[in-house]
């Protein structure tokens, strides 16, 4: 869904325009926000199960639901920039959302707020994924240490040979 901007004509009632495109964007967030969601929940689980034909379908999901956060981060700033036009508050949505809602039932403010936790929800989501990834990773580096090197780790101070261990890159035969 794709949001429509009014022209730059006058409108008969430009307040209550501005609350409908208003709603109309926290509710495409909204529904963003959840579908995102439901990409970083399907793309653990697949990480954990190492399914990797799945996480190549979940990143067609995920880069259709980023192009969708462009579009609505360009509705975001045409929305903001219309209000700020119309002298209301156009530092953030929640206060727009806020303003618009003054004489209202503050239901609004309430769908801001929650896209707000909702953000923060996906962020933490988001740096889940990020730690398991860093942790696989790690995993498989370790693992590639002890094939590499059969199992063997040769310390790297040994205390029986300290006196020869001034020249040992240079001086001494391997």
């Amino acid at each position: 869904m794709t949001l429509q901007m009014p022209s730059t004509a006058e409108h008969s009632s430009p307040p209550l325009n501005l609350e409908n495109e208003t709603a109309t964007f926290l509710l495409e967030l909204s529904d963003v926000q959840a579908d995102l969601l439901n990409v970083l929940h399907r793309k653990r689980e697949q990480m954990v199960a190492n399914d990797l034909e799945a996480m190549e379908q979940t990143m067609v999901s995920e880069q259709a639901l980023l192009e969708r956060l462009d579009q609505l981060r360009d509705s975001r700033q045409m929305l903001l920039a219309d209000a700020q036009g119309k002298g209301l508050p156009a530092d953030s949505m929640h206060s727009l959302a806020k303003a618009l809602d003054e004489d209202q039932s503050g239901e609004l403010a309430a769908k801001a707020h929650t896209a707000k936790d909702a953000m923060r929800h996906i962020q933490n989501e988001t740096l889940t994924n990020f730690v398991l990834a860093q942790q696989t990773v790690l995993h498989l580096s370790q693992l590639l240490q002890i094939i590499a090197t059969g199992g063997k780790l040769k310390p790297t101070y040994e205390a029986e040979n300290a006196s020869n261990q001034g020249g040992t890159l240079v001086d001494q035969d391997a």
